[in-house]
């Protein structure tokens, strides 16, 4: 048999648990309700406005990503590699640039 003691304790427990679910279900609403508010000015136009702005700046950051991905390899050992080529200037044309 279950001790009186072990039953207030469920008992509590399950009253803790109502009230949180309660009070979520309270947040719940509040927050559909200022979603509506805020979206109740939103129209057909401003939401197709939205919406091809939307897909101008995806096409852009898709080009932008594109170049980005074209400048460099995507082999880490390669461009290890290639550092010395990168920083041996040969001196010569760097003086024939300068003397014309």
């Amino acid at each position: 048999m279950v001790n009186n003691m072990e039953q207030n304790i469920v008992l509590y427990a399950l009253f803790g648990a109502s009230i949180i679910a309660f009070l979520g279900s309270l947040y719940a609403c509040a927050r559909v309700r200022l979603n509506e508010k805020v979206l109740a000015s939103l129209d057909w136009e401003t939401l197709a406005n939205l919406t091809g702005e939307v897909g101008a700046m995806k096409r852009s950051l898709q080009k932008t990503n594109s170049r980005i991905s074209g400048m460099t390899s995507s082999d880490p050992a390669t461009i290890i590699g290639d550092l010395p080529k990168m920083q041996a200037v040969p001196d010569h044309n760097v003086q024939q640039l300068r003397g014309g």
